[in-house]
């Protein structure tokens, strides 16, 4: 089962994008920005989903650690505005998502699928299941 790490500053968002995040079929697990720092450390993880919520510079040292720690793993950055889904920070990121939740779970597959020993398949009632 692959695993995604929801960082951002605002639990009660965490817990929705966490809710829509598990229609993928992945484990999610959610942390502020000061404890993300330690569980990068302890734990490994498929994708790392970054919140509006956090500071660019916040932001930044996640990714620089993730992609130090674990150079397969993908980053993806949930944007506030749909606008704006196209890498815009200094730091190199796999792919932005506005928050709409059939947009950000179309784009968290599409990144764990792009993962060696993950696949995407088909329910029938045409959802997606990794």
């Amino acid at each position: 089962m692959p695993k995604i790490l929801l960082a951002g500053n605002d639990f009660r968002l965490l817990g929705t994008r966490a809710a829509v995040l598990g229609k993928t079929g992945a484990s999610v697990v959610c942390c502020s920005a000061s404890e993300t720092r330690e569980i990068i450390r302890t734990e490994k993880f498929d994708l790392v989903v970054l919140c509006h919520t956090l500071s660019d510079q916040e932001a930044n040292e996640i990714i620089e650690t993730v992609r130090r720690l674990w150079p397969h793993a993908r980053t993806l950055q949930v944007v506030f505005d749909g606008a704006r889904e196209k890498p815009y920070r200094a730091t190199e990121l796999d792919a932005t998502s506005s928050a709409e939740p059939s947009r950000l779970v179309r784009r968290t597959a599409e990144l764990l699928q792009a993962l060696p020993n993950h696949y995407v398949e088909k329910k029938a009632d045409g959802a997606q299941r990794l």
